[in-house]
């Protein structure tokens, strides 16, 4: 006996689900219509949803992991190549901000403000320091020629450093500094001030007396494995800018 249930309304789609009720005699006669081969309709239906569930095999899964791990083996040196550059145009991004604050830090606390910059020993890196003279309290010093030694607590406090290490495993390992002046001659020492009136003076020497900035000197920074370069300029205004 046959009972259909229709479910829908006129406006949705006329979808129906359709219920068979067999009595036993009407099973036995179903069961009886299967082919000569002893596979009925529900078997077929059975065979069909087993087909369409067929999943990968063992060979096929082992060669798309084959695939992919020569896929990543020919692009791991490229990967990291790509990750000790960007490593260098991060510490080319440091130095042009540690210049940059020291400007900004000069014109917006009218104080003279020194970036320093030094290749070796104990202070190696880039060190940025803001003039005082101590009074009857911290009053702002004049210009950066009134400041007769940089290092000395009393008259200049430090604001920021960036001292990159050269030791295997550190960040910039593979990272090569170098201060160029205005005539491209590598410098192991300078120091550059900012003042309060926005110029910029440099000097090559500790304790020589400070010149008004006219050439452009500039720092390089290079991977030393890739030889990837980037530069950093620092013009007479002070605004330091990197060149890719």
């Amino acid at each position: 006996m046959f009972h259909r249930l229709i479910r829908g309304t006129r406006l949705a789609h006329r979808r129906f689900l359709v219920i068979l009720t067999f009595p036993p005699s009407a099973l036995d006669r179903v069961g009886r219509r299967c082919d000569g081969a002893g596979s009925c309709c529900c078997a077929r239906a059975r065979s069909a949803q087993r087909h369409g569930a067929r999943g990968f095999t063992i060979p096929e899964v082992l060669a798309v992991v084959i695939i992919i791990g020569i896929f990543a083996a020919a692009a791991s040196p490229t990967f990291i190549q790509l990750m000790r550059d960007r490593r260098v145009n991060r510490a080319a991004m440091e130095i042009t901000g540690l210049y940059r604050l020291a400007r900004s830090r000069a014109l917006g606390r009218s104080n003279p403000v020194l970036v320093r910059w030094r290749e070796s020993g104990a202070d190696q890196g880039f060190q940025v320091r803001e003039g005082i003279v101590r009074r009857t309290g911290d009053v702002f010093a004049e210009g950066c020629k009134s400041i007769t030694d940089w290092q000395d607590p009393t008259q200049a406090q430090l604001v920021t450093d960036f001292k990159p290490k050269s030791f295997v495993g550190a960040t910039y390992e593979l990272a090569g500094f170098s201060f160029l002046d205005e005539n491209a001659n590598a410098q192991a020492f300078a120091e550059m001030c900012f003042s309060a009136r926005g110029r910029t003076f440099v000097r090559y020497a500790d304790g020589a007396l400070f010149d008004a900035l006219t050439g452009v000197p500039r720092v390089n920074v290079a991977n030393t494995r890739t030889g990837l370069v980037r530069t950093v300029f620092i013009p007479p205004n002070g605004v330091a800018r990197m060149a890719l």
